[in-house]
């Protein structure tokens, strides 16, 4: 899953990129940290046969989530060598070093914005792979609307959406635009699957609508079926 954040020149912060050329361990101990933390925490996972579903299948699937939730659905796909993604930002250099310590392919760009060749090196990497896991809304949001790129890459690619959301109970909440959720140590994670998406190659630009908002509708039934499950409220 890819993490970013808009870089704003004069926000009196340095860029991502410059913290890991300074630090060229940081990857790795960010990587180790998440490992030792989730390690802690007890997780429930609602909805297992449709990931089940998706894993029998002969060919690869994608598992999409909300910006908020990546770093546990990251933990979740970690060491299958999956494909995820991360921006040609700077702040994205940061993500994608740290996905591939956590055993993943990180393709750089968005299969919404570089135009066909982007898209098709990405559905190249997916054919290849295990599978994939990204993000729904995007790098910078708005939050919890679904965009377009991921359905492209299913029509193109013929892999099945796979919805995913999640809630943790204690958990910090990043004051990032996405509200990112970061399990405590010894936290309660419910992980919540739901039923797999297939776009046709074929499909219609009024069909291809109705389908981003089903899985937009799906993502943010996911997300209240985990929070209702930890008794968190929506």
């Amino acid at each position: 899953m890819s993490r970013d954040k808009r870089h704003r020149p004069g926000g009196g912060g340095r860029s991502r990129i410059d913290v890991v050329g300074k630090l060229p361990f940081l990857p790795a101990l960010i990587a180790a940290m998440l490992r030792f933390l989730y390690r802690t925490c007890h997780i429930t996972t609602l909805g297992r046969e449709h990931e089940d579903f998706v894993k029998g299948l002969p060919g690869p699937g994608i598992a999409t989530c909300w910006h908020f939730a990546f770093p546990t659905v990251v933990y979740h796909y970690r060491d299958l060598n999956v494909v995820t993604m991360a921006s040609r930002s700077r702040d994205g250099e940061l993500a994608a070093r740290v996905a591939e310590r956590l055993g993943m392919r990180c393709f750089r760009g968005s299969p919404g914005k570089g135009g066909g060749a982007a898209l098709k090196g990405l559905i190249d990497a997916l054919q290849s792979s295990y599978g994939g896991g990204f993000i729904a809304d995007g790098s910078q949001g708005p939050p919890r609307i679904a965009q377009k790129g991921i359905l492209l890459l299913a029509r193109y690619s013929g892999a099945p959406i796979l919805p995913v959301s999640i809630a943790a109970r204690p958990c910090w909440r990043f004051r990032s635009w996405d509200r990112t959720v970061l399990p405590k140590p010894f936290a309660r994670i419910v992980a919540a699957f739901g039923p797999p998406l297939i776009v046709q190659r074929d499909v219609s630009p009024e069909r291809l609508e109705e389908l981003r908002l089903e899985l937009e509708a799906s993502l943010n039934n996911l997300t209240r079926d985990a929070q209702r499950a930890l008794g968190l409220p929506d």
